[in-house]
């Protein structure tokens, strides 16, 4: 079956001001933490699941459009300080997340570059014809450096127009996620 263009519209629900909603239920805020992590509250590591949702679930959604995520959660259970905690670690994972996708960006863009020169210096040492000897094992490293010069300038730009094309849908990603408003709704308010 194809994906629907407007998947969206059938599998988010909307507010009143039209922006979508990613619902996520929670039973108490160590939901959301990482089992694993022995740290105290406030220091944990957010569940690889959990961001594996919401990231999946902000893709649905195209990035013209605006969402919010909303966590419903019993009234009695709701803790205003681990709220805003919850919410600092969100936003500074995603942060992080997004300094980490620069700097991978960075370095890809950097190595495009140092494939580029080997690729022009294989290209001017194959094509100057300082190879003009007859002998079979000059032309054999010839046509080695003809071959090489490609196999760096298809690296290149590989790295530079496929590879950091999504590094950077990865990145406007991210900031989606750091425009994003987090709410904490009753279980009942849906």
């Amino acid at each position: 079956m194809f994906f629907r263009k407007n998947y969206h519209h059938y599998a988010y629900q909307k507010d009143e001001e039209g922006v979508f909603k990613i619902l996520v239920s929670l039973d108490k805020y160590e939901d959301i933490y990482s089992d694993w992590d022995p740290s105290p509250f406030k220091r944990r590591d957010i569940e690889e699941g959990f961001i594996e949702y919401i990231l999946d679930s902000a893709l649905d959604i195209p990035p013209k459009e605006k969402f919010n995520i909303i966590f419903l959660m019993n009234d009695e259970k709701r803790d205003e300080k681990k709220e805003q905690q919850l919410i600092k670690a969100l936003n500074n994972h995603f942060t992080y997340s997004l300094r980490k996708s620069e700097r991978t960006y960075f370095e890809e863009q950097k190595e495009s570059l140092r494939y580029l020169i080997i690729g022009i210096i294989f290209a001017v040492l194959a094509y100057s014809d300082i190879f003009e000897s007859v002998a079979m094992w000059t032309k054999i490293f010839e046509e080695g450096i003809i071959i090489g010069t490609w196999v760096f300038f298809w690296e290149a730009f590989y790295n530079l127009f496929i590879e950091c094309r999504s590094i950077r849908h990865e990145q406007k990603l991210f900031k989606r996620f750091l425009k994003t408003e987090y709410v904490f709704k009753n279980n009942k308010q849906t």
